[in-house]
């Protein structure tokens, strides 16, 4: 069963919170484990009380345990890029997904990687995008 670690803006713009919902259960049907359910929740971790030490370590954790991480870059994110270098200078394989009206507002940064563990993925509609993210995760 292939571990994704999905990650998604959580303090600043939520707009794709649906897609990522939809997304996410798409991967599951494939048989993926989402290993962060949570960013999919409307009541963020930081308001249930945890610390930002709290999340930073386990989020650490699973990033380590992660096979593939997919990150919805759409709307700005300092965590999601943050998850992104992390997993990049790990070696784990990096899927970046942006909706294509929103493509060039995204980091050029982000836009500009060209390691081979690294793949950005555009889309209109979240029926294409989960078969784009479907063919790059199974080419291990």
């Amino acid at each position: 069963m292939l571990k994704v670690y999905f990650a998604a803006p959580m303090l600043g713009d939520r707009s794709n919170l649906e897609d990522n919902r939809k997304i996410a259960s798409a991967l599951k049907a494939m048989g993926c484990e989402i290993l962060t359910e949570w960013v999919l929740e409307e009541v963020l971790d930081i308001e249930r009380g945890a610390t930002p030490k709290e999340i930073f370590e386990r989020d650490i954790e699973i990033l380590d345990k992660c096979d593939v991480l997919l990150a919805d870059v759409s709307y700005p994110s300092l965590g999601v890029g943050f998850e992104i270098a992390y997993a990049l200078l790990k070696g784990k394989k990096v899927v970046a997904y942006c909706r294509e009206d929103r493509l060039n507002r995204t980091s050029a940064l982000i836009r500009g990687v060209t390691w081979s563990n690294f793949t950005l993925v555009t889309y209109r509609s979240v029926e294409e995008l989960v078969a784009k993210i479907s063919k790059v995760i199974s080419a291990r």
